[in-house]
């Protein structure tokens, strides 16, 4: 029997990685599109964004893993029933429950990856990714920093004449800022260099040789107009003003034009919270987050750990059938029926997080529902010896609504020839 688990287990893995596989591929492809732009022109360029893609993994992970275990235990039983290796086995006293006790003992083994992917994998993942996203938003200078082009940010208008290409270093420098008293400072410099606080802090301007101009408000300091105007003699029609000039070799000015904030602490968001948190901190959630969504994402990680235990019972249901029906008929009615499935658990998490159903309708009804529609087609095709045209295969169903509705569901039949 060692030889048979082993010949199962290799028939159902293969598929299953190739089916993982792809799905990582095609999902972290279509989301480096979108991160592209942002990667660009940050300083790490594609290490950046290949850790970005790597600290997705967790959350795509669990979207393809049911779907991809469906098909290993599929085609694995299917390629079985087709090569009537199933009747060999039958004849020798080993039924579908002997068969499937190893994928059963590999989907426990799932679950229970699936379960550590819940608990640590997707909410660290999660935060890491958030904050590299964060972080690569916060470096691209480049991306705000163009040549010739003013910038205002707050009271400070920026402007430099170049902007070398993958760096933070400028050339003819030009500042301005005004103040709140109405006092305003001109500062012009030949170099520039823009650096980023490792931890918070914002950012400081570094200038080389430069001039800087310092005008007082008019009439400041509640100093007599005319002592003002003695130490610096106005124009014609001008104002009274103090102007000091300085010239500089370096400078460094404390600035917010591309700002390095820290990032939040992790757990602001119930999806970054492990199982432990979430239940823990179930009655004093983070702010902004309310205890019915703290239970709906516990309950919701449990139930997508626990639904992988019964898939194997649908697919190998699904798969045993006439040996005329197509395979593809199966395949098709398994994922949409977990497309389904997938959609209903969603909207369940969503009606529960706003307090309007109780976890145990909106989210773990359509689980008991899917491991006793499973269970109960897995016992029919294992147990139950079926009489004519009395219990026809979940494939016989599936084949013949996809015909009727190939056939615009008219249901019309011809009619045999009298003659």
């Amino acid at each position: 029997m060692s030889t048979i688990n082993s010949y199962l287990l290799r028939q159902t893995m293969m598929p299953l990685m190739v089916a993982i596989g792809i799905a990582l591929l095609v999902l972290l492809t279509e989301r480096m599109l979108r991160l592209l732009d942002m990667v660009l022109d940050s300083d790490g360029g594609l290490t950046v964004l290949l850790q970005m893609l790597a600290f997705l993994v967790p959350h795509y992970m669990a979207l393809a893993l049911p779907a991809a275990f469906f098909l290993g235990v599929f085609l694995a039983f299917s390629r079985l029933h087709h090569a009537r290796e199933l009747d060999a086995l039958g004849s020798a006293g080993i039924g579908l429950p002997q068969l499937l006790r190893p994928v059963v003992i590999l989907a426990l083994v799932l679950a229970a990856v699936s379960a550590v992917n819940f608990n640590i994998g997707q909410p660290y993942a999660r935060y890491t990714y958030r904050a590299l996203v964060h972080e690569v938003a916060e470096t691209a200078v480049n991306t705000y920093l163009q040549p010739r082009t003013f910038m205002e940010v707050n009271d400070t208008t920026f402007m430099a004449n170049s902007v070398r290409r993958g760096s933070r270093e400028f050339g003819g420098v030009f500042v301005y800022e005004e103040r709140e008293d109405g006092s305003s400072i001109v500062m012009t410099a030949e170099r520039g260099r823009l650096a980023l606080a490792e931890s918070g802090g914002g950012s400081a301007l570094f200038l080389s040789d430069g001039v800087r101009l310092e005008a007082a408000p008019p009439a400041a300091s509640g100093r007599p107009e005319a002592e003002a105007s003695t130490e610096n003699p106005p124009e014609n029609g001008s104002e009274n003003r103090r102007v000091g000039v300085l010239n500089f070799g370096h400078l460094r000015l404390p600035t917010d034009l591309v700002g390095q904030e820290a990032f939040r602490p992790r757990g602001e968001d119930e999806r970054e919270l492990t199982l432990l948190e979430l239940w823990q901190y179930r009655a004093i959630p983070p702010p902004g987050v309310t205890s019915d969504q703290m239970l709906a994402e516990f309950h919701d990680r449990l139930v997508r750990t626990f639904s992988l235990v019964f898939l194997p019972f649908l697919a190998v249901a699904l798969t045993i059938g006439p040996r005329r029906s197509h395979q593809g008929y199966g395949i098709a009615a398994g994922l949409f029926l977990l497309v389904v499935y997938n959609q209903v658990l969603a909207i369940g998490k969503s009606t529960a997080s706003v307090g309007h159903a109780s976890a145990l309708v909106s989210q773990w009804l359509p689980f008991v529902i899917l491991a006793a529609v499973s269970a109960f087609l897995f016992y029919r095709r294992a147990y139950v010896v079926t009489q004519g045209a009395a219990w026809p295969s979940p494939l016989e169903l599936v084949k013949a609504a996809l015909q009727s509705l190939r056939t615009g569901g008219s249901g019309a039949k011809r009619q045999p020839s009298s003659e």
